[in-house]
């Protein structure tokens, strides 16, 4: 009997090994495949839905009171598509991404919203952090040299922003921000414009993105 319960541990063993490295295995995989629905696969920035629960998460906490939150949208996108390809506008999207992630400070977060349109969150950040975050944004785009086939593609964003000092929900937020956006395109494109949530104005010029 005592030779029996030797040789069982002994092939137990070996087998509640591979038990073990699988279930590890298996929680690698959960933690990638919850990490992929995060983030938009093109850009790997977090998805719109993530990106406005965390916002949501964040402002509903008791410690939390001011900060801005960004809408960047880049001009003549769909020029760009129709000249270029599509191949190449999703190149312009993933230098977006990059030149927007690599401006913003740690613990920002950055998001992609919409086809083109992308969003930031600078928690705590005051109007001057919101505003040299948001000029280095646009100055490192336009400063993007892209020759799609040696051809000169001009790469700029405009911007609408969002100062906030106490809580309010990200749809409130994202509409004023969008707003502003919407004034940045009708006065030329490439700049960005501010606004805070006090501001009732919500006059949106008509114009084509």
């Amino acid at each position: 009997m005592i030779g029996a319960g030797v040789v069982a541990g002994v092939v137990a063993a070996p087998l509640l090994t591979i038990i073990a490295n699988e279930r590890r295995k298996f929680g690698a995989l959960k933690s990638e495949v919850s990490r992929l629905s995060s983030v938009d696969a093109l850009t790997s920035c977090l998805n719109g839905s993530v990106f406005a629960s965390l916002i949501d998460a964040f402002r509903n906490s008791p410690s939390s009171r001011q900060g801005a939150l960004l809408v960047v949208d880049i001009d003549d996108f769909r020029a760009i598509n129709a000249r270029f390809g599509h191949a190449w506008g999703d190149e312009v999207l993933k230098i977006v991404a990059g030149a927007i992630k690599s401006s913003v400070r740690g613990g920002d977060l950055v998001g992609r919203i919409g086809g083109e349109e992308f969003g930031v969150f600078l928690p705590g950040a005051s109007k001057e952090n919101a505003e040299r975050v948001a000029e280095r944004i646009r100055g490192s785009i336009s400063d993007t040299v892209l020759e799609p086939g040696g051809r000169k593609c001009p790469l700029t964003v405009s911007v609408g922003a969002v100062l906030f000092d106490d809580q309010f929900e990200f749809d409130e937020m994202f509409r004023k921000a969008d707003g502003r956006l919407t004034e940045a395109k009708a006065r030329g494109r490439n700049r960005v414009e501010f606004t805070d949530m006090s501001d009732d104005s919500d006059d949106k010029p008509t114009l084509n993105a």
